[in-house]
């Protein structure tokens, strides 16, 4: 069999498999994945499939979204991260006379009264449309991924979640090569930025979320830990992954735990609940109270950034 058949042949297989490309703002980024991995699976060489890609797109690619998203569909692994070290003088000045927890909590475009209500449920719809794959779980080691609407009525009781799309119920670990619910190879392109400045007091925190804020105007989202820490969600999906990593790379700069640029990375269930049932003082310390035991809170909700 020649190569212009076999070529011909791995188009077919290529346009038979690729589902249409949706709409700007509605997942083309995620498509992106799916797109790559059905040229992969069909044996196109990248020449091809970014030709092929393109011609499906319904907008323009932003950077090297098409490419990157061949890499990844291929397996490729990206040289490691050089992260920066803690600039301990911009963060002092950053959080000297910032705004506190309290100021991030009444800013929210969406009113955060604490409550026990089950608010889960809603705010993962508003940050996963559709019916996407979620990988969720109530610890690191009890965990499953299924569709957003299967798993509505329990996210409350969940205490981690996964913050991008799973792209398959199952993939496979880097080390055992193992099938897993939870894995990089399962998990689909960033859907957003999570920091957490786990270190810091809560009113820096709170601060220095603040100041990313203002560099990012992408922040979709802020939960309390339960504990002694903020997650703040800035969506990404339509960014470059040069630009998510600039912006990583500086939070970092400040203090943020680089752990949660790993896309497969869990953090905190918006709303969710502790494995522990316990929540510690330290929001009523920052002067918002009668969060419920074991509640990790959102306090801080635009879903208007998110496309």
């Amino acid at each position: 069999m020649n190569e212009i058949i076999i070529s011909e042949i791995a188009l077919q297989k290529f346009r038979q498999r690729v589902k249409p490309c949706p709409d700007p703002g509605d997942g083309v980024h995620q498509w992106f994945y799916h797109a790559a991995c059905c040229a992969v699976d069909a044996g196109l060489p990248d020449e091809e499939a970014i030709e092929e890609i393109e011609a499906l797109m319904t907008r323009d690619p932003i950077g090297s979204e098409i490419e990157d998203a061949l890499a990844a569909a291929r397996g490729a692994r990206r040289p490691s991260v050089k992260w920066p070290k803690v600039n301990a003088e911009q963060v002092e000045a950053i959080t000297a006379d910032g705004p506190r927890v309290v100021d991030v909590w009444k800013a929210s475009p969406v009113e955060m009264p604490i409550t026990n209500a089950n608010r889960a449920q809603l705010i993962t719809k508003l940050l996963f449309p559709g019916d996407p794959l979620l990988c969720v779980g109530q610890s690191t080691d009890d965990f499953d991924t299924k569709g957003r609407s299967e798993l509505a009525d329990t996210l409350h009781d969940r205490a981690l979640i996964v913050a991008s799309p799973m792209i398959a119920p199952k993939g496979r670990t880097r080390k055992e090569k193992r099938w897993s619910a939870h894995t990089l190879e399962n998990t689909g392109p960033r859907r957003f930025v999570v920091i957490e400045f786990d270190r810091a007091t809560l009113e820096a925190q709170a601060a220095l979320i603040h100041h990313l804020s203002q560099i990012a105007p992408s922040l979709a989202l802020v939960v309390f830990s339960g504990s002694k820490s903020l997650h703040s969600w800035f969506y990404c999906a339509t960014q470059a992954e040069e630009t998510q990593l600039r912006f990583m790379r500086y939070a970092v700069s400040l203090g943020a735990d680089r752990a949660t640029w790993t896309r497969s990375q869990f953090v905190r269930m918006p709303d969710g609940t502790r494995r522990d049932g316990k929540t510690s003082a330290a929001l009523e310390e920052c002067g918002i109270l009668g969060v419920p035991a074991g509640k990790q809170v959102a306090l801080y909700l635009n879903p208007e950034v998110v496309q």
